[in-house]
C-alpha cells in the first residue's frame, strides 16, 4: 500500500482489485488527476483504509472483488461511519459482470465504470459520485437532527426554507405524509401572521446585513402560551457571499413562564395580586419624567383590621384586605395602577386624572364598599387625594399631602364612629 502525503491538495482514490483483473489502464488513467491507493488480493489490509479515509473521496472496487463473500465489503464499509461516507463506484471488466454491477448498486454503490475508458467520462463520474455521496450525507444529517429537540432549518437567499427537522403544530400545513416545508416561506406556511411577519423581516435584515440575531416569540393559540427562541445566523459560500440562512428553535415556555412568576412575585403582592411596593418605587421613580399631567394619587388605609384580627384571626384579616383591592378595581379604570406598600396600607395611581374626579372616585369607593362585609363588621377603607400637575410636580411632596389627607380622613371616620356608638349606647338607656 503506498503512503498518503497529507499535505497533497489532489483528491486521492482507493482502487481494490481482485488481483485477477487487469486495472492498470484505469489506474494510469486515474493517477492523470488523482492520487492512487492501489489495493490488490495479497495486500488487502482493509482496517489500515480507515486509518486513511480523512483522505480518500471514493473508492473504485473490481466487480468480482465487490462480490465476494456475498457482498461482505459493503457491510463492512457501511458498518464504520467513516468508511461508509467513502463513495464506490464498481469497475466492469466486461458485459459478463453487469449482474454483479447491479447487485452493487442496489447495495450502496453509486456508479458504474467499464470500457471503453475515456478519461473525461470517468473524471466527472468519480466527480459527481463525490458530490453525490456528499448530498446524501446531508440528508442522512438532517434525519439525525430531527432526534434532538430543538427545531434546526435552512433557508435559502429568498427566505424560503430548504429543511427543517420539525414541522410543529404552529405551522399551517394538510395532514399529509408527503407534505414538505422546502420552496415555502413564513408567510405560507405561520399560522399567526404577526410572528410570521416579523420572521420574514428579521431574514431580509440578515440578508442584507449579514448579521445574525435572537429573539424570543410568544404563541397564544387554543387557551396554550407558548414561547420559542430563535436564532438565525447567515449562511456564506467560500467566497463570503451570503446564500441562505441557518436557524434554531428553541422551545423555551418552561424558562420563561418561570421567568415571568418570578417577575410577578418580585413585582405582584401574592395575597391581593396587586403591584407591591417595590413595583410602586420603580412606578413611582419614572413617573414624572414620563407622565402627562394631571396624575392623581389616592393613598388608602384599612380600618379597623386590628380589631379583626385580634377577634376573628389573620386568616380572616387577609380576606378583609382582598376585599379592599377587590372594592379599588370595582370603582377604578382601567388605567388605574393599584399598589399594596404596606400590611393595610394602599396607594393609587390614576393617569391622565384631575384631582376632582379622583375624589369622585373616593366617594364611589366609600358608597360601594357598603356591599362589603365581613363577621360584624363593614369595610372601611380612609382615603386622601393629592395630585401631580405641571406648577407641583413632586412625587414625594404628593404623597406627602396624599397621606395627610388620608389620616385626616381616618380621624374624621372614627370621630363619627364614636359619635355613633355613643348615640347607640344612649338610646338603649332610654
Amino acid at each position: 500500500m503506498e503512503i498518503l502525503n497529507s499535505t497533497a491538495k489532489k483528491r486521492t482514490i482507493l482502487v481494490v482489485s481482485d488481483g485477477k483483473q487487469d486495472m492498470t489502464k484505469i489506474v494510469t488513467i486515474l493517477e492523470k488527476k488523482y492520487y492512487v491507493i492501489y489495493l490488490d488480493n495479497p495486500d488487502r489490509d482493509y482496517a489500515r483504509i480507515r486509518k486513511q479515509t480523512n483522505a480518500i473521496s471514493a473508492a473504485i472496487v473490481s466487480a468480482t472483488e465487490a462480490a465476494e463473500n456475498e457482498y461482505a465489503l459493503f457491510d463492512w464499509m457501511r458498518r464504520h461511519s467513516d468508511t461508509a461516507a467513502i463513495p464506490i463506484l464498481v469497475y466492469c471488466g466486461g458485459e459478463q459482470e453487469i449482474f454483479v454491477a447491479e447487485q452493487c448498486l442496489e447495495r450502496g454503490a453509486v456508479d458504474m465504470i467499464m470500457a471503453p475508458f475515456y478519461e473525461k467520462i470517468i473524471y466527472h463520474r468519480i466527480e459527481n459520485a463525490i458530490r453525490l455521496k456528499d448530498s446524501a450525507t446531508f440528508y442522512e444529517i438532517e434525519h439525525m437532527l430531527k432526534d434532538l429537540p430543538s427545531n434546526i432549518y435552512l433557508k435559502d437567499s429568498e427566505g424560503k426554507y430548504v429543511f427543517a427537522t420539525h414541522y410543529w403544530h404552529h405551522l399551517e400545513h394538510p395532514d399529509d405524509p408527503d407534505w414538505t416545508i422546502r420552496g415555502k416561506t413564513d408567510i405560507e406556511i405561520r399560522k399567526d401572521r404577526d410572528n410570521a411577519k416579523k420572521a420574514m423581516e428579521s431574514d431580509m435584515e440578515i440578508l442584507r446585513t449579514g448579521q445574525g440575531t435572537s429573539y424570543v416569540i410568544e404563541i397564544k393559540e387554543d387557551g396554550m402560551r407558548e414561547f420559542y427562541e430563535l436564532i438565525k445566523e447567515p449562511v456564506r459560500d467560500h467566497e463570503g457571499n451570503i446564500t441562505g440562512i441557518i436557524g434554531l428553535i428553541n422551545d423555551v415556555t418552561d424558562m420563561q413562564l418561570l421567568r415571568i412568576q418570578l417577575e410577578e412575585k418580585a413585582t405582584h403582592d401574592e395575597l391581593t395580586g396587586a403591584d407591591n411596593r417595590n413595583c410602586f418605587e420603580q412606578f413611582a421613580s419614572g413617573l414624572q419624567s414620563s407622565s402627562k399631567f394631571p396624575v392623581s394619587i389616592i393613598s388608602a388605609d384599612c380600618n379597623s383590621l386590628k380589631y379583626i384580627n385580634d377577634n376573628y384571626g389573620h386568616l380572616v384579616g387577609d380576606e378583609y384586605i382582598r376585599m379592599s383591592v377587590m372594592l379599588f378595581r370595582m370603582v377604578l379604570p382601567e388605567r388605574a395602577h393599584i399598589f399594596r406598600t404596606g400590611g393595610d396600607e394602599f396607594i393609587m395611581i390614576l393617569p391622565a386624572t384631575e384631582e376632582e374626579q379622583a375624589k369622585e372616585y373616593v366617594q364611589k369607593m366609600k358608597e360601594e364598599s357598603r356591599q362589603f362585609k365581613i363577621k360584624d363588621r363593614k369595610l372601611s377603607i380612609a382615603y386622601g387625594v393629592a395630585s401631580l400637575t405641571e406648577s407641583h410636580s413632586d412625587m414625594r411632596e404628593c404623597l406627602e399631602l396624599a397621606d395627610r389627607n388620608m389620616y385626616e380622613d381616618k380621624r374624621v371616620q372614627k370621630s363619627k364612629e364614636k359619635e355613633k356608638y355613643r348615640y347607640d349606647a344612649k338610646m338603649i338607656q332610654l
